[in-house]
Formats: C-alpha cells, sequence, structure tokens
C-alpha cells in the first residue's frame, strides 16, 4: 500500500509540489470546485473557488496557480491568495470546450489539452454516461501566451478525450489520448508521432486509459492508468518498462516533489492523494515568472 497524506477529498486531480513543501491540487466535485493546498501533515486549506470543473493545474514562477476548467470551461489565473487575476475563455477556433491538464514549456509558454466533448455528454450526474463512447469528441492541444491571455497555435486536434500533457527531457511535447491508449508526441509546431501505445483496444464500455503525465532525469515517463489501478512507466523507446499499483483503480494525474525523491498521485475512487517512493529522481517542472 502506497501513504496517504490526504483523504476525502472530492475527484481530486492536478497535483504540483510547491517550493514550501505543501501540494496544491484541484477538487471537481460539484460540491467543491475549488483549488485546495495540503501540508505534509495532511492538514488542507481551500485556497479559492474557481468554479466550473476544475481538472488540471500548473504554477507559475510568480506562485500564481493556473486552472485549467473554470466557469465556462475557462482556464484561470489565480493568485497564490486564491484571487482571479485572468479568464481565457478560448481562441480564434471558437471557445474551449473541456479543458483538462497544463504544463509550461521551457519557451515559457503554456500548453493545455481539451478533452474535446461535452462534460453532459461524458457524465449524467455524478456518473460516467454508458454511452461515452460515441459522443462527439474533438480534443486538442493549445499553445497559449500566459503574459497575453491569448491561444497561439493549435497543436493538435480530433484526440479522443486529450488527457495528461508533459514536456519530456528531449524538449518535446508529449500528451496522452484517453479512449485510445495512445501517447502522442511532437516537437512544438511539427508532426504528431505516435510514441506509445498503452492500452491493447480502446476504452469502448468503460472509462479507462492513460491520463496524466510527468518525467523522470532519465527520460522515462510516468503515466497514470486511470481505470486501470497503476502509473505505467514508459521508457525512452516506447515500451511499458515498470508498473506502480495505486491504493485505488482511478488515479487521473501525478506530479515529482520538488526534491524529485517522491511521486504524489491524486486518485479519484477513494477520494486521496497518494505517495509513493519515486524508483528514480523527478525532472523539475518548468516554472516560468509571467
Amino acid at each position: 500500500m502506497n501513504e496517504t497524506i490526504a483523504t476525502g477529498l472530492r475527484q481530486p486531480g492536478g497535483p504540483v509540489a510547491l517550493t514550501d513543501g505543501r501540494v496544491a491540487l484541484v477538487e471537481m466535485d460539484d460540491s467543491r470546485r475549488c483549488l485546495t493546498v495540503i501540508a505534509a501533515n495532511g492538514a488542507r486549506q481551500e485556497i479559492g473557488r474557481a468554479g466550473g470543473r476544475p481538472s488540471g493545474l500548473a504554477v507559475d514562477g510568480n506562485d500564481c496557480f493556473w486552472v485549467a476548467g473554470g466557469p465556462e470551461n475557462s482556464l484561470v489565473r489565480l493568485s497564490a491568495e486564491g484571487r482571479t487575476l485572468q479568464v481565457i475563455e478560448g481562441g480564434a477556433d471558437g471557445p474551449f470546450v473541456y479543458p483538462n491538464d497544463l504544463a509550461f514549456g521551457p519557451d515559457g509558454l503554456l500548453y493545455m489539452t481539451d478533452s474535446g466533448v461535452r462534460i453532459s455528454d461524458l457524465r449524467e450526474g455524478g456518473d460516467i454516461n454508458p454511452d461515452f463512447f460515441h459522443a462527439s469528441y474533438n480534443g486538442r492541444v493549445y499553445q497559449i501566451d500566459p503574459a497575453e491571455g491569448r491561444v497561439l497555435r493549435v497543436l493538435a486536434t480530433g484526440l479522443l478525450h486529450a488527457g495528461g500533457i508533459a514536456f519530456g527531457p528531449d524538449g518535446r511535447l508529449y500528451y496522452s489520448e484517453t479512449l485510445t491508449g495512445k501517447i502522442h508526441r511532437q516537437v512544438v509546431g511539427a508532426r504528431q508521432e505516435l510514441f506509445a501505445q498503452v492500452m491493447p483496444s480502446p476504452a469502448v464500455n468503460t472509462l479507462r486509459g492513460p491520463a496524466g503525465m510527468a518525467f523522470d532525469r532519465d527520460g522515462v515517463l510516468y503515466c497514470a492508468l486511470y481505470g486501470l489501478g497503476e502509473i505505467g512507466l514508459i521508457d525512452r523507446s516506447g515500451k511499458i518498462a515498470g508498473r506502480i499499483r495505486t491504493n485505488g483503480m482511478r488515479p487521473g494525474n501525478l506530479a515529482f516533489t520538488r526534491d524529485g525523491k517522491y511521486l504524489l498521485v491524486t486518485e479519484q475512487e477513494n477520494g486521496a492523494l497518494e505517495r509513493m517512493a519515486a524508483p528514480r529522481p523527478g525532472l523539475p517542472l518548468y516554472m516560468p515568472s509571467i
């Protein structure tokens, strides 16, 4: 069993390790819809309620929080105290549909996946719609200028539920396509290529597949496999080189602690934040000043 730092979380996602040792995450459930910070002893503090359905989180060099999935499916920047500073609702191709996950790049820009499906088509109340696979999906990957608050480019379209996103030590951008079990990558703005196939067949009957991701310093990709109860370790060749079981079946996202020694996982079946020793040190995240 992995160590459990916190329980009673309502559909937690998007963990980020902060400089002071605390962990920031979002809670997606309708009863919460908030940004929460958890101390090492499990004490928690609600920083702010962004509204919407917050699912992704990133922190910049000014200690501000970027939340994917704010009101009206927006991207929201909050101050360290939880005050709304900026709202981005979409780009030239139209409004965001279902913002999912975020990652800052080495260029100082912000990258976001949009699952590309209306929440009402994916969920019925708190449950997954049994016909979810046949909903209309147009998952996308956006490049965003955080200083100007605008979308610069759409880097990928047509994904069946775009999920996690991360930059590798090779400087390339990686993102998961949950329903197909695929992980794609690209040199930013260049042609998309398949990096890994982590499920033998699409998720037709049960929502499962690759979700949030993070790299270690050796270039191994750690991917939360939602509905499968594990973290897949994918080597540089795109092959699964190991697996780490989670306490529950629905790990949604993950991040390394700032010292790189531990892996933090938000798990939705138990509403918990899990922690486990990392096989190798984690790759530090980009946190540019805006």
